[in-house]
């Protein structure tokens, strides 16, 4: 009789989330047999819903794994609350994050391991192999992202009536392979569309692409590259071009618009606790924004934009300013209505290198180029003016370490629920977009570099950069191409992390796995990572994975230290 009763290791649940959205909203029943329950066709879709509510509790907070200590973000002035994930040296197997973060995905994937288990159970179930394919898809999404960070995994594929904590660590080609033949047979199984947030064949394509292109940087297969490219033409063959605006495709109206492919759904009519049941994603990539009851945006100022993507990003390009604003109101979400509060902080870009101060004439000409905008000013004492030292390395980041306003990141701003956002950090009910057209092509670029077709790169990347929108004058200054007149792997690889963290900054798309899998890590945060800089920090090639967690080892019978990644 098909019982659930156990879970892998850490006392894993089937923890149904108490806050979803749409097809996320639960209805799990209690005081039943679990044969009974999942044998309708209402019962088993709680199994479902409970598979995909796990990708909140991955992505609803700070994915710390996918985004500190790579060249895009560096540490505010304190550091943050995450430390050791900028600074490596104090990374180690029992870091706190990295036990939860590693839980979290076995407890997703025993939940997918029940979907599939019970699959057949229903007697009458509308679109049984979908559900079957949804599934089989998302239990291997689950084993990737450990992949990406750990290497070899624990493959976890079996549902049993009890606990199963003898399980060995399988080598990275077999990890591979049980993760492409997987996401294969989804790809048969789901339909070609679907509601938002549902796996589709779209979603299956966007993500064998990643996976062949991962497997084929850490295996050396050039046939991986070239079917990471054919299964990324098949998402462009079936989305087409890039030809939304950039303010349009982040807009909170444009949610689920035709160019996202797979995202995490928010609501805000389902949330049970509308201050802090929604996610993290707004508060992230600016200074601390005060307490609760000041009318500002709540912001955890943990780490905050690179040097040089302010730097690269140029002054006609519409996507800098759709990700930030020079200019912070009081309220802040007084920005989204026709009647704006006075301003309380103003970030004015300074393009000379050599100016590293403000006078106090300049100040007094910012403040009469913002009254002769027809703005308010709060009082001289709460006013401030935080220059954003755009072509002065030492400057800007001095100015992050000693606590300087940095311009406030509003790509994520949700209005809809402005007022607790207000309140907690956790109240957005933005959808967390994992995946998105743009990120295609630069996938299928990638592909082309690894094969040595830099030029075919450049292209694809020149497709999105020609963005309809991406100028804000379109007569004034054309966007470059960073992949422009690259030569060798290494220069065209650089060349696309500087145009893909513009395109993707803040997004949750594995920045570090990226620098990883290309082997790049290395040279990306030497070049570019001001906190190597500051903390003088001395690169380790053990550094290119990350620890598998002490509890892991601990409690798996089938883990002993010697399955510890090299060096930790």
């Amino acid at each position: 009789m098909k019982k659930l009763k156990y879970i892998l290791c850490f006392s894993l649940l089937l923890g149904f989330a108490s806050s979803c959205s749409d097809f996320l909203v639960e209805d799990n029943k209690g005081g039943i047999d679990n044969e009974e329950f999942y044998s309708t066709s209402v019962g088993y879709e709680t199994l479902l819903t409970a598979s995909y509510a796990h990708l909140r509790d991955l992505w609803g907070r700070t994915p710390v794994q996918d985004l500190i200590g790579t060249d895009l973000y560096m540490e505010h002035y304190d550091g943050g609350d995450r430390k050791e994930w900028s600074r490596y040296e104090s990374l180690f197997p029992t870091e706190p994050y990295l036990n939860t973060w590693y839980a979290t995905i076995y407890k997703a994937i025993q939940t997918t391991n029940a979907g599939i288990f019970y699959n057949d159970l229903p007697e009458s179930l509308e679109g049984r192999a979908a559900k079957l394919g949804e599934l089989k898809f998302l239990r291997a999404y689950y084993h990737f992202i450990l992949m990406e960070q750990l290497g070899g995994i624990v493959i976890n594929d079996e549902y049993t009536n009890s606990p199963r904590l003898d399980i060995p660590r399988s080598s990275l080609a077999d990890s591979y392979e049980f993760v492409i033949s997987e996401m294969e047979a989804a790809l048969a199984a789901v339909p070609a569309s679907s509601d938002p947030g549902r796996v589709n064949k779209n979603v299956v394509n966007h993500y064998l692409a990643k996976v062949y292109l991962t497997r084929g940087w850490d295996l050396g297969s050039d046939a991986d590259f070239n079917k990471a490219k054919s299964y990324a033409d098949a998402v462009i063959s079936s989305l087409g071009s890039i030809n939304l605006p950039y303010k349009g495709l982040w807009d909170e109206a444009g949610e689920n618009n035709s160019e996202f492919i797979f995202a995490v759904q928010y609501d805000l009519s389902s949330i049970l606790n509308q201050t802090n049941g929604g996610n993290q994603q707004s508060a992230h990539y600016q200074s601390y924004g005060g307490s609760d009851n000041n009318g500002q945006k709540r912001r955890n100022g943990s780490m905050n934009i690179a040097s040089f993507i302010h730097q690269d990003f140029q002054l006609n390009d519409a996507r800098y300013f759709t990700c930030i604003s020079t200019i912070t109101f009081h309220p802040y979400f007084s920005m989204y209505t026709d009647n704006p509060g006075p301003v309380r902080y103003y970030n004015p870009i300074i393009t000379d290198p050599n100016k590293t101060e403000l006078t106090d004439e300049d100040i007094a000409n910012y403040k009469a180029e913002l009254i002769a905008m027809g703005y308010t000013l709060e009082s001289d004492e709460t006013f401030e003016v935080s220059p954003i030292w755009k072509n002065n390395y030492e400057r800007y980041t001095h100015a992050q370490w000693e606590r300087e306003t940095a311009p406030i990141f509003i790509k994520f701003d949700c209005p809809e629920n402005g007022e607790n956002c207000t309140k907690d950090y956790v109240a957005s009910v933005r959808d967390v977009v994992l995946a998105r057209l743009a990120e295609t092509y630069f996938l299928k670029a990638e592909a082309c570099i690894a094969l040595g077709q830099n030029s075919e790169a450049r292209d694809l990347v020149q497709q999105v950069l020609n963005r309809p929108g991406n100028k804000i004058d379109p007569a004034g200054e054309d966007l470059t191409n960073a992949l422009d007149g690259v030569s060798g792997k290494t220069e065209a690889l650089e060349a696309l992390f500087i145009e893909s963290g513009k395109e993707f900054l803040g997004e949750y798309n594995g920045r570090w796995p990226a620098l990883r899998r290309t082997k790049m890590l290395k040279h990306m945060l030497e070049k570019y990572n001001a906190d190597f800089d500051r903390n003088n920090i001395v690169w380790k090639d053990k550094w290119n994975y990350r620890p598998i967690p002490q509890d892991a080892i601990t409690l798996n019978n089938g883990l002993t230290e010697a399955d510890q990644n090299p060096g930790y």
